[in-house]
């Protein structure tokens, strides 16, 4: 996917940033459809290569059980690089771990996959990770 893309699902966006980042504003609560909708995005950004999740949670009201469970079922680790999340609050990031570990525990995460999850208070502070993130996987690959 070379070209910037932006969709709207319910009161969340998406704007891909080429050449791998994909920017997540969530709000809100979201549904089962939303969630579906969301592993299609994901699903189509990771086509052209995997890519550098950086979700802003701050207005997040909850995620429903059967979208958490939803979510663990149908995760694709190999798609994403690394996750960002800005402004989990405690619930989030214990959701956004356990999710990692239900996928592991059905075999569709590698232990090492909790280790791609990072989360920081601000979008400048995620703006600086992922410039240091970018650096390790280009030494990692190159």
């Amino acid at each position: 996917m070379e070209q910037q893309r932006e969709w709207v699902i319910g009161a969340s966006v998406l704007r891909f940033e080429p050449p791998d980042v994909l920017w997540a504003e969530f709000r809100g609560t979201l549904s089962l459809e939303e969630t579906r909708r969301l592993m299609d995005i994901y699903r189509e950004v990771g086509a052209s290569g995997p890519f550098f999740l950086v979700a802003d949670l701050s207005e997040v009201t909850a995620i429903p059980e059967e979208s958490r469970r939803y979510l663990s079922e149908h995760a694709e680790p190999s798609l994403v690089l690394n996750v960002i999340y800005v402004g989990a609050r405690l619930v989030h990031r214990a959701v956004a771990k356990g999710l990692i570990i239900a996928a592991w525990m059905i075999g569709r995460a590698e232990k090492s996959d909790l280790s791609k999850v990072h989360f920081v208070s601000t979008r400048a502070q995620a703006q600086h990770l992922l410039v240091r993130l970018r650096a390790r996987h280009a030494d990692e690959v190159g």
